[in-house]
């Protein structure tokens, strides 16, 4: 099914119960090899839901045109009708499949990471919660153009939060082994996972993260193995009711040396009628060097 082709389904449903979302504006520009470009991009976001006893219908669409390009993603999120009752809950349509426990690495993503959303998968799924589980899910959605099984366990044992996953579909949907764990240790969250590939040839992947509060501002650093060393590290603080700053680091390096890197600030102008983000980034890989990343956007919410 064509993404574009979803609209006026999500419009109708929009219209008929209401909704919250925003409208933005953003200028993207890039700057490497002597040479700048700048792109225009209309991005914005449109959430609806409506509830009916335990059956509930929800979208979230983020939808982006990029000008210079005329390319247009709908940015598909959530399309989904589910059911909730007393001990079990299913639903079918497009949503997100969390299966990760890093926030900022990604170890085995099922769908390609979005910067402002994350992005649906299109199947089914059914819930449990059966003692001593807090939850047992089984889901059956479409990966890479292909179909991919999905069961995940999540529990609790001696303060600490665990989840066991297993996914298998036909290649090249993913197939392997996972677990990971959160606990509390002081002022600190501290969590890890690992995977198994079931087909490659280096099969081991895994990494471990914390986060805690500091400077009124939240820290998180991670450090992660995928075949090659990954290490990120984040800090958010809203500075006052009206200013917040976010600061992102990572770095991709073997054996041979530094393989990609790069860094983001951003600033945050909250005001009544919207919102001004200026933000600057740099990145670095071996085929293109050094690029610098400029952008400026206005956001006015509904």
């Amino acid at each position: 099914m064509r993404t574009t082709a979803l609209l006026p389904w999500l419009l109708a449903l929009a219209l008929a119960t209401g909704t919250s979302g925003s409208l933005e504006l953003r200028l993207e520009g890039r700057y490497a090899r002597g040479v700048f470009a700048l792109e225009p991009v209309y991005a914005g976001s449109l959430l609806a839901s409506e509830a009916w006893g335990g059956l509930l219908a929800e979208a979230a669409l983020y939808p982006r045109w990029n000008l210079a390009t005329q390319t247009f993603d709908a940015g598909v999120s959530k399309l989904e009708l589910s059911f909730a009752g007393p001990g079990h809950a299913l639903g079918a349509g497009a949503s997100p499949e969390p299966t990760a426990v890093l926030r900022l690495l990604s170890l085995n993503p099922l769908a390609p990471p979005r910067p402002d959303h994350a992005p649906g998968l299109w199947g089914g799924w059914l819930e449990l919660y059966p003692d001593p589980f807090t939850r047992l899910r089984l889901a059956l959605r479409r990966v890479r153009d292909r179909p991919l099984g999905l069961f995940r366990a999540d529990g609790r044992l001696a303060g600490m939060d665990y989840q066991l996953a297993a996914l298998y579909g036909p290649a090249p949907a993913p197939a392997a082994l996972g677990a990971g764990a959160t606990a509390r240790l002081g002022p600190w969250v501290v969590y890890a996972e690992g995977w198994r590939d079931l087909r490659a040839s280096d099969p081991w992947r895994g990494g471990v993260g914390a986060s805690r509060y500091l400077a009124d501002g939240l820290l998180t650093a991670e450090a992660a193995y995928t075949g090659s060393w990954q290490l990120a590290i984040a800090y958010g603080r809203q500075a006052s009711d009206d200013w917040a700053v976010d600061a992102l680091a990572r770095l991709n390096a073997d054996a041979t040396g530094v393989r990609a890197a790069g860094a983001a600030l951003r600033l945050s102008r909250f005001g009544d009628e919207g919102d001004v983000l200026l933000g600057l980034g740099l990145g670095y890989d071996a085929a293109a060097g050094v690029i610098w990343l400029p952008s400026l956007s206005t956001r006015v919410y509904f």
